[in-house]
């Protein structure tokens, strides 16, 4: 009797324990319905006394693809952005290149040719908008 109850305990079990695949499941973004905000990512870059930095230049780098998308930064806007020592790393723009996946990024920031800065990302992106995961977006230069 006892082996009956304990098959039939396993049996139950094995059944609800299904194979479920680790692979993400892609959502259908044809039916989404999103917000009208564009999402842009920044770091904010200020010394210790909480002064703006201005950084002569600066690179996002996906490290999977080695590409630079800081490059999509620029015109007005992000002169704006650099006098208040914001630096945007992603943005909406790139939404459908992290659509349902996730990526990491390199911000380096660079001051009279030397690289001050050197911060890790993890963003990610769903059918609206995109999102930091991991990060410091307040970076303080001593």
């Amino acid at each position: 009797m006892f082996a009956k109850i304990i098959f039939v305990f396993l049996s139950i079990f094995l059944v609800a324990c299904n194979q479920k695949d680790d692979a993400v499941e892609q959502q259908d973004c044809s039916t989404a319905i999103c917000t009208l905000n564009f999402v842009t990512i920044t770091v904010s870059v200020k010394d210790a006394s909480g002064e703006a930095i201005v950084l002569d230049s600066y690179e996002v780098i996906d490290t999977e693809t080695g590409e630079n998308i800081a490059a999509d930064f620029n015109g007005d806007e992000y002169q704006y952005y650099k006098e208040q020592g914001l630096y945007p790393i992603l943005s909406d723009a790139n939404r459908v290149q992290y659509q349902n996946s996730t990526a990491t990024l390199t911000f380096k920031g660079i001051i009279d040719t030397e690289a001050v800065i050197n911060e890790t990302y993890e963003v990610g992106a769903d059918c609206c908008h995109v999102s930091l995961i991991t990060g410091n977006t307040e970076i303080v230069l001593e």
